[in-house]
């Protein structure tokens, strides 16, 4: 059964950077063709980049022949190796000349190969499970989010009735597809009918916007900092004529950020949607509709249909009252199966039963709309006082200064950067002074620029590496 669907077969589905166009009957014999290359079944490796071969890969991989696993297609080795040594896949399937000697090749076109690894071992995959997804910045580790086909297509679904997608839209592959929100994307459009601009140019290259005029792209999907560079260009100034809905995702965008985006999408009659969501979810599970943009800036807004949220103290009651903070909590048919760690996790079935607590602390307000105001994980206890990193962030956020929290128990690490910086030694004063811990605990770097991940979120794992010695 086709994971796509479209009422006219001749209608475009993809646009490819060298002009062709495939519709969507091209598209069903393109997918039932790679089929045919899959002998047992079993995990593959699909290190994707933003084109046909990855897109078709993962799509055939939902016929039921083999079970995807989506990868950045520039994954490093080391990375790849401990991924290898951990889910011992049947299959990997890359454009790496690096990656030959993995096994032996039984296919080859466009530029990709699918390999049968060498070493690997019959095991049980549980019927259900239809995909592997690495959450945010765990890329290269063994913890994989295990999602069901229910999974993908309740979520895709849900997608396109609130953004209400119909035949008629067309997006640009403007985020990873093994990113959740970027296949997200991409899973909604041809649930729908619609078509996908696929590339591989960043949001800075000029060609990345002749594309969106060339193909007339309806809708564009960003994550926050994403949004921060369409600022830094005067998104007002774009040309885009053919654009009707953004939409933001993939973490906070800071609410000052919201109201101008929001502004500036209204001028040009574009409809901006700022949404929540986790790999663990699919992709989303929340939306904040443009009409509320500006008065509940900063808020992840309402569930998605098919979806409810709540909030749940320290020993699990639910709370009732709004403007209380307590960890969010979903329940819908896009929650994931559960996490896997190793090849034999993948046996095991739906653990979540469609609730998934979620990590995030958050309230609401009279209105029913929730705002994530930090993580569980991101706390500290300093000489004893607890600190939230993402407090620290939005205090100094408040002030006009761009910064970044992390740390463990004995120190309190703050990293300024961007061109308004602010002086380290005066904010040390400043953060010790508001958080009521010693000055000695804390320290403050000035960098050029923070290392991200790929969906644009600040990569906290290598900033501690690279600054702490």
């Amino acid at each position: 059964m086709r994971f796509f669907r479209a009422d006219e077969l001749d209608s475009a589905a993809l646009y490819l950077e060298n002009g062709r166009c495939i519709n969507y009957a091209e598209l069903s014999q393109e997918v039932d063709a790679f089929s045919r290359a899959f002998g047992e079944s079993g995990i593959v490796f699909c290190l994707c980049n933003n084109d046909f071969p990855s897109l078709r890969c993962y799509l055939t991989t939902l016929q039921g022949v083999a079970t995807a696993l989506l990868l950045p297609g520039s994954i490093q080795k080391p990375q790849l190796d401990t991924l290898l040594a951990a889910y011992a896949p049947r299959y990997l399937f890359h454009n790496r000349p690096d990656l030959l000697d993995y096994g032996a090749t039984i296919w080859n076109a466009d530029g990709y190969s699918l390999v049968k690894c060498r070493g690997s071992h019959p095991y049980e995959i549980h019927p259900d499970l239809a995909l592997l997804l690495a959450t945010s910045g765990s890329a290269g580790f063994p913890k994989l989010v295990r999602l069901s086909r229910r999974n993908l297509e309740a979520n895709a679904d849900a997608i396109v009735k609130y953004l209400s997608i119909d035949a008629g839209e067309r997006a640009i592959s403007s985020l990873p597809i093994h990113y959740s929100y970027g296949l997200s994307v991409i899973n909604s459009h041809l649930r729908a009918g619609a078509s996908v601009v696929l590339t591989n140019r960043s949001i800075m290259d000029p060609e990345f916007w002749r594309l969106v005029r060339r193909h007339k792209v309806t809708s564009f999907s960003g994550v926050p900092y994403t949004y921060e560079m369409l600022l830094k260009l005067r998104i007002e100034r774009l040309d885009m004529p053919t654009i009707k809905t953004m939409t933001q995702a993939g973490g906070r965008l800071a609410a000052d950020k919201t109201k101008l985006v929001a502004e500036a999408c209204s001028k040009k009659h574009i409809r901006f949607f700022s949404m929540y969501g986790q790999t663990e979810a699919t992709a989303r599970m929340s939306y904040l509709p443009p009409e509320r943009a500006f008065d509940k800036a900063g808020s992840i807004g309402l569930p998605i249909p098919g979806g409810s949220l709540w909030l749940e103290d320290e020993h699990g009651n639910t709370i009732a009252q709004q403007d209380v903070v307590g960890e969010l909590c979903f329940r819908g048919p896009n929650v994931s199966l559960g996490y896997a760690t190793s090849y034999t996790d993948l046996s095991v079935g739906d653990v979540n039963l469609g609730v998934l607590k979620t990590g995030d602390l958050a309230s609401f307000d009279a209105d029913g709309y929730f705002q994530v105001v930090g993580r569980l994980s991101r706390f500290l206890k300093v000489f004893g006082v607890r600190v939230s990193l993402d407090a620290v962030e939005s205090l100094l956020a408040n002030q006009g200064f761009h910064a970044a929290a992390f740390g463990n128990d004995d120190s309190l690490n703050v990293c300024l950067y961007g061109p308004n910086a602010g002086d380290p030694k005066s904010i040390r004063t400043q953060l010790s002074a508001n958080l009521m811990i010693n000055e000695s605990a804390i320290s403050v770097f000035r960098v050029a620029e923070l290392p991200r991940l790929s969906n644009g979120k600040v990569d906290y794992q290598t900033l501690s590496k690279e600054l702490i010695r």
